[in-house]
C-alpha cells in the first residue's frame, strides 16, 4: 500500500475516535437532562457553544494520545524517522485488516519472497542478456573467422590452380621438346639410314662396276667374243685396248683366265 492509503487509514481512526467522544458527550448531556427533570422539561436555552472545545480536545488530548500510542507500540530506537514511519504504517494497516500478527508476518514473508523472486528474475534477465551478448559476440567472431578461412581457402585454391597450370605448361613444353627431340632423332636416324643405304648402293655399284670391268674366260670364249659382249664392238682397236690392259701379245686366251676390260 502507498503512503496516501496509510494516511487515509489513520484519518479514519481519528474520525472514529472523535465520533466516539462526541457520542459520549451526547450521552452525558442526555443523562444530565434526565437528572434535572426528565424529558418533559424543556431544556434551558443556552448560548450556542463555539467549536473551541473540539479544538482544545484535539490539541491537548487527541494529538498527545496519538503520539503516546506511536511511541509505545511502533517506535523502535535506532531506526530513522522514515523507516519507523514506514514500519508503523505497514503494521497499522495490517492490524486494521486482520488484527493478526501472524498474518502480518506471513504478508511480510510473502513480500520478501516476491522481492527476492523479482530480484532473481532481474538477475536471470541480466544473465540472459549477458549470455545473449556473449553468444552474439561469439557468433560474430565465428562468422569473421569463417570469412577469413573462406578467403584463405579461395586464395590457396587459386594458388594451387596456378601451380597446376604452371606445371601443366612446363609438362607441355617438356612434351613438345621431347617430341622435337624425337623428331630430330628420327630424322637423324633416317638420314643415317639413307647415308648407309647410299654407301651400300655405291659399294654395290662399285662392286658391280668392278665385277663388270673383269671377265673370266669360259670354254669356247675368245677375245673377239668378249669384246663384242662387253663393248658391242669387235674391231681391232677394241681388241688392242683389251690386250694392252692385260699385257697380252696375242688374242689367245685360256679357260679360267681373268681379263680386265678397260
Amino acid at each position: 500500500m502507498s503512503k496516501e492509503d496509510y494516511r487515509d487509514k489513520i484519518e479514519e481512526h481519528r474520525q472514529s475516535f472523535v465520533e466516539e467522544q462526541t457520542e459520549q458527550q451526547d450521552v452525558s448531556r442526555v443523562s444530565r437532562m434526565n437528572k434535572n427533570g426528565g424529558n418533559n422539561k424543556k431544556p434551558k436555552k443556552t448560548k450556542r457553544k463555539t467549536p473551541l472545545m473540539t479544538i482544545l480536545f484535539v490539541i491537548f488530548i487527541l494529538i498527545p494520545l496519538s503520539i503516546l500510542i506511536y511511541f509505545l507500540k511502533f517506535y523502535e530506537p535506532g531506526e530513522t524517522i522514515e523507516e519507523a514511519e514506514k514500519n508503523s504504517t505497514d503494521t497499522i494497516v495490517e492490524i486494521d485488516k486482520s488484527g493478526n500478527k501472524a498474518e502480518v508476518a506471513d504478508k511480510n514473508k510473502e513480500d520478501d519472497k516476491a522481492n527476492k523472486e523479482n530480484e532473481k528474475d532481474k538477475a536471470e534477465k541480466e544473465d540472459k542478456a549477458k549470455d545473449q551478448s556473449k553468444k552474439d559476440a561469439e557468433k560474430l567472431a565465428a562468422e569473421k573467422k569463417a570469412a577469413e578461412d573462406a578467403k584463405k581457402a579461395e586464395e590457396a585454391k587459386k594458388a594451387e590452380e596456378a601451380r597446376k597450370a604452371e606445371k601443366a605448361k612446363k609438362a607441355e613444353q617438356a612434351r613438345i621438346a621431347q617430341a622435337e627431340a624425337a623428331r630430330k632423332a628420327e630424322e637423324a636416324k633416317k638420314a643415317e639410314q639413307a647415308r648407309k643405304a647410299e654407301e651400300a648402293r655405291k659399294a654395290e655399284q662399285e662392286k658391280q662396276t668392278a665385277k663388270a670391268s673383269t671377265h673370266t674366260v669360259k670354254a669356247n670364249d675368245n677375245l673377239y667374243r668378249i669384246a663384242l659382249n662387253h663393248y658391242g664392238d669387235g674391231s681391232e682397236a677394241t681388241l688392242a685396248k683389251i690386250r694392252a690392259a692385260n699385257g697380252m701379245s696375242s688374242n689367245d686366251v685360256m679357260v679360267g683366265q681373268v681379263i680386265k676390260l678397260p
